[in-house]
């Protein structure tokens, strides 16, 4: 009854059995052969996996930091960063030349640049001393182009070693505006050396070249914080396989923007000032073809700061950025022109008439003149080694001799004065000495005095006479000075006697806008005078710009005071003409009658200062107080011409 159960359960015992050994050798097989393999790979080709496995390298990749922005004082962006694509190449010593020569010229299809074919880039991957850094190909904005990096993505195994990093690229938003104060930024360079050594820069970075971008790159504050444009690098850790490809990316440490800049600057006001000294500069040239520069200078007469300052010519800071090209060398590196030349702080220059006012302020200072102080100005008393004056004036009193810019009543008020007397207040005026600003170039400029000549001649040479007195009263002699000094030279009188430090940087801020670090207004200097004196001077300013004076028919009838004063100074390079060749200076303060800002301005070769600076200065003036050009046109015509 129950033998046909017992048989089927016998036949199914059979086929486990078979399975089971089927199972087991198929096992075995398998484990054989692994153990083959392992033999294999450990014993018999030790050697040769281990090279390989050598070949795997872990390589570290710097992360660009964004540079901190720069704004005018109303927050308008004057310099910033636009994201870019860096597209480099990564090699090894291990790459043969065909093999760089195959990866040259399949970068050169993709890239589709004239300028970078197989060959070029063949050039810049052998030529890279440094194989521990990337080369730097091309950098593309990102704006554009993600097309192409998605293509070079796509097809890595065709580029080994191709690195693209998101980097950020310096922008200059509103083109040329303030060049000079700006300055660009470029590539490292012999000079930059230390900051290789020392500052954990890379041979491959850009830094500030000139203007706030140099002077501002690494500024450390009172606490010792470093809190200036340069940010701080990131790091990318990635292990390159043997075939010089990516493998994976080992570790990320993320950079860190840099601060930011707010200037001093206002924007609209800059843009006049360099609208008008250019356009001034190129209708001189009509009559004067050596009238090929100027400068100018507006301050806040009770801070220092500096609202506006323009050099001509002028240039364009992202130029720089790459290196400048075969197309603009011939203008950047003119030695006429010197576009780059900051002439406002490194360009110093006799001044002519204008520094009559400081030879005003010295006499007055000192007791030598008052209000009613008179002197005859009359070929009488051309005598004793003094200039000549324009005009024989008569019996003058300051107003007079400022209006009129008489040499005689200067000449004979620093006489009186003596030398010692207008030297200490020259110098508490700045001059011959660094302002300070935060920028690039600055001269001293030359403030000359009986020591001075006595260390630079030999001799009898080396005495001081009475001729170095007067001709030095006049502007004329052996000192010159800087646009930026004259500003500050009439800042400081409109002000009282109380010189400020120029400064163009307000404040710091961060990347969330918070203030780091704010700038305050810093007094270097104070000249005593009793307040009547300082009432006869500027009374003697104002009168410039009143009927009469050198200044009228550029500041007649205007719609608020102006004090003043023009000058028409000689070169004193030679092989310049004593009677033609001329810069053209104006200095100024408005309101007369409660200053705030003062104006310094010349054109090289322009001559007369009312038809040259003075141009500048109203038109500037004009957009301080915002008054349009046909509120502040004069039909005024002064017949008194320095």
């Amino acid at each position: 009854m129950f033998e046909p159960l017992e048989t089927e359960q016998e036949d199914k015992y059979k086929r486990f059995g078979k399975r089971s050994l089927v199972f087991v050798l198929v096992m075995l097989a398998m484990f054989f052969a692994l153990a083959a393999r392992l033999f294999a790979l450990q014993v018999m080709n030790t050697s040769e996996y281990s090279a390989i496995s050598s070949r795997n390298q872990l390589r570290m990749i710097s992360q660009p930091a964004k540079r901190g922005d720069i704004y005018d004082r109303n927050m308008l962006k004057l310099a910033g960063s636009e994201i870019c694509f860096e597209i480099s190449i990564s090699t090894s010593k291990e790459q043969s030349e065909e093999e760089i020569e195959e990866l040259a010229a399949n970068l050169a299809g993709y890239l589709k640049d004239p300028e970078l074919d197989a060959k070029t880039i063949e050039k810049m991957i052998t030529g890279n001393s440094r194989r521990y850094q990337p080369v730097v190909i091309t950098t593309l904005p990102a704006e554009n182009n993600q097309h192409l990096v998605a293509s070079l993505e796509e097809n890595r195994d065709k580029l080994p070693g191709l690195l693209i990093i998101e980097t950020p690229r310096r922008i200059y938003l509103q083109g040329r505006l303030a060049s000079h104060v700006l300055g660009q930024v470029g590539k490292i360079t012999d000079s930059d050396t230390d900051l290789v050594q020392n500052y954990n820069y890379l041979a491959t970075d850009l830094v500030g070249k000139a203007g706030v971008e140099r002077t501002m790159e690494r500024f450390t504050d009172t606490e010792g914080r470093e809190i200036g444009l340069r940010g701080q690098r990131g790091l990318q850790l990635l292990e390159i396989n043997s075939s010089n490809r990516i493998v994976r990316v080992i570790s990320t440490q993320e950079s860190v923007s840099g601060n930011s800049l707010v200037l001093t600057i206002d924007a609209d006001i800059q843009r006049v000032m360099e609208e008008s000294l250019a356009s001034t500069v190129k209708k001189l040239q009509q009559d004067r073809p050596k009238a090929q520069g100027g400068a100018a200078v507006l301050l806040d007469v009770k801070t220092g700061a500096v609202l506006a300052m323009a050099s001509y010519p002028d240039f364009a800071p992202e130029d720089f950025i790459s290196g400048i090209d075969s197309e603009l060398a011939a203008y950047y590196y003119d030695e006429t022109l010197k576009p780059t030349f900051n002439r406002a702080v490194s360009g110093a220059y006799p001044v002519g008439s204008t520094f009559k006012v400081s030879t005003a302020l010295a006499a007055l200072a000192c007791g030598a003149i008052g209000r009613n102080t008179e002197i005859l100005c009359d070929p009488e008393n051309w005598v004793n080694d003094k200039a000549k004056c324009t005009g024989i004036h008569g019996m003058v009193d300051l107003s007079h001799a400022l209006a009129v810019s008489c040499n005689t009543y200067a000449q004979d008020a620093g006489a009186m004065a003596g030398i010692d007397n207008m030297y200490e207040v020259f110098r508490q005026l700045g001059y011959g000495q660094l302002t300070g600003i935060e920028l690039t170039g600055e001269t001293r400029g030359l403030l000359a005095n009986p020591d001075w000549k006595k260390l630079n001649f030999k001799g009898s040479e080396g005495n001081w006479y009475p001729y170095d007195t007067y001709y030095m009263s006049i502007g004329q002699g052996y000192s010159y000075y800087t646009p930026l000094q004259m500003a500050q030279a009439m800042a400081t009188i409109a002000n009282h006697g109380v010189r400020m430090q120029p400064h163009v940087v307000d404040r710091i801020i961060d990347y969330e806008g918070e203030t780091v670090y704010q700038w305050e207004p810093r007094v270097m200097d104070r000249i005593n005078m009793s307040d009547e004196n300082w009432d006869v001077l500027y009374d003697a300013l104002l009168a410039v710009t009143q009927p009469g004076g050198t200044a009228y028919s550029t500041f007649g009838r205007y719609p608020v005071p102006v004090a003043a004063k023009t000058g028409t100074a000689q070169t004193g390079l030679v092989g310049d003409d004593k009677n033609n060749d001329y810069h053209g200076w104006f200095i100024a303060f408005a309101p007369a009658d409660d200053p705030q800002v003062a104006f310094a301005g010349m054109v090289e070769y322009g001559f007369h200062g009312f038809s040259s600076g003075g141009i500048v200065c109203r038109d500037v003036f004009n957009a301080y107080f915002g008054f349009d050009s046909s509120q502040t046109s004069t039909s005024v015509y002064s017949s008194v011409v320095e």
